[in-house]
């Protein structure tokens, strides 16, 4: 077969076997196409009204449509450069329908997101799933620049929740700060717990009971973990001093190992309720440490001199961090209990001590496994945090609350938005390393 008719030949087999994927996100594209995409208000709090794209003046919306149709039968590199030309298309267009809907409008005007506008994010996110699946992490390099060029040309400086956030700027930033602060904290203190729990899981059967406790916390609802966490923390916050606390935890260590000689169960019974002391201390004190909020430690007062408090960073801390346990616990203990025995037994070969062998042969092993544990977390403590403004410890949830009982969806927006932008864009560095350990492990 002659290199012609073998090119024509891949091309027809091209264009009869679409990408599904693809041909999912060229469907709700195009489908989006035929939707309203923008809602202009006369103010803020205000019903609006529904605009398709092609009531705008210019062509945008005719290369939109173009891209979708060319999206299901282009693949290889092509595909992640054409789901970029429709980015940028995609921003402009909502640019230009964003100025010509507020034109002639009075300065208290909005111009909101519609059902259509949503809709076609969410083909350009199943476009990008297809191109990194088929050309893995590079096939996507367009979206970032194609969004650091809309915004540096402004096409969405006239948009809703852009609006709302040159008004609530400082706050925005403070908040931003605050979320990142209690989620960054509360990953921290779950892997500095988990990843022990998960070690001690994995070397004895008898603390499989461990993973049923963790599993149980998952199902509590987060409004009704902060509700039991109140009261409790708000009566130890007022009657125990912190050096008494320092000393309950001191001596708590102590009875630890020595009842642990006597009785298992009556050790686990004794650590409880100092651990999770301990949690909500240096929950408070770790959030206070990265975040906006100042550090404040008083030996001879009461806890919530010190920031400990029933509402509030400590209570939200406590309840992330016991949400984010399971995931590190699990995946730790999955990723120990996975290593192949035939791989302990050559360092046992080796003449290795349990303890070499753990660190030199099983951790290294399990690590990957482990970085999953710690990407689930985090994904899942950057979307919990939200519920945390509701006991007054802040974060972007500040701006959802505010927006929620002020009937504005746009400041609802400037809270959930960079919630999402957040969860994923960790979800992505992890994923990333965690890629790349393997990689370096050749596993």
């Amino acid at each position: 077969m002659s290199p012609g008719s073998r090119a024509q030949g891949e091309t027809r087999r091209t264009i009869l076997n679409p990408h599904p994927v693809a041909l999912l996100a060229a469907g709700l594209g195009l489908v989006a196409l035929g939707l309203p995409w923008l809602e202009l208000k006369a103010s803020r709090i205000a019903a609006g009204e529904a605009v398709g794209v092609w009531g705008w003046p210019g062509s945008w919306g005719l290369l939109l449509l173009g891209l979708w149709l060319l999206l299901a039968f282009v693949r290889g590199p092509w595909r992640g450069l054409l789901l970029g030309m429709a980015l940028l298309v995609w921003g402009l267009l909502v640019g230009q329908g964003t100025a010509y809907l507020l034109s002639n409008q009075l300065e208290s005007a909005r111009v909101s997101a519609a059902g259509g506008l949503w809709l076609s994010l969410l083909a350009l996110y199943v476009g990008y799933f297809a191109a990194y699946r088929e050309g893995r992490g590079w096939a996507v390099l367009s979206a970032p620049l194609a969004l650091a060029l809309l915004i540096g040309l402004g096409a969405f400086d006239q948009l809703g929740p852009v609006v709302e956030w040159r008004s609530w700027r400082e706050q925005f930033a403070t908040e931003l700060w605050r979320h990142l602060s209690l989620s960054g904290s509360a990953v921290l203190l779950a892997v500095g717990v988990g990843v022990p729990l998960g070690v001690l899981v994995a070397s004895s059967p008898r603390f499989g009971w461990v993973l049923g406790v963790m599993g149980f916390l998952q199902t509590i609802p987060s409004l009704a973990l902060f509700g039991l966490l109140l009261p409790l923390l708000a009566q130890v916050s007022q009657t125990l001093r912190l050096e008494t606390a320092l000393a309950l935890l001191v001596v708590g260590v102590f009875a630890f190992r020595l009842l642990w000689a006597v009785s298992g169960g009556l050790a686990v019974l004794l650590m409880l309720p100092l651990g999770l002391l301990a949690l909500v201390m240096a929950g408070a004190w770790l959030h206070s440490l990265l975040g906006p909020d100042p550090l404040r430690i008083a030996f001879q007062a009461p806890l919530q001199a010190s920031g400990i408090r029933g509402i509030g960073a400590a209570p939200a801390v406590l309840a992330l961090t016991l949400y984010a346990l399971l995931p590190v616990v699990l995946n730790v203990y999955t990723g120990l209990r996975g290593v192949p025995e035939a791989v302990k037994d050559a360092g046992r070969g080796m003449g290795m001590s349990p303890a070499q062998l753990f660190w030199r042969v099983e951790l290294p092993l399990a690590l990957p496994l482990m970085l999953e544990g710690i990407r689930g977390a985090a994904s899942l403590t950057i979307g919990i945090t939200t519920v945390a403004a509701l006991i007054g410890a802040g974060g972007l949830g500040f701006f959802i609350l505010r927006g929620v009982e002020g009937g504005a969806p746009d400041m609802v927006l400037l809270g959930a938005i960079p919630i999402i932008g957040l969860a994923l864009l960790v979800d992505s560095a992890l994923r990333w390393m965690g890629g790349l350990l393997r990689w370096r492990m050749g596993i």
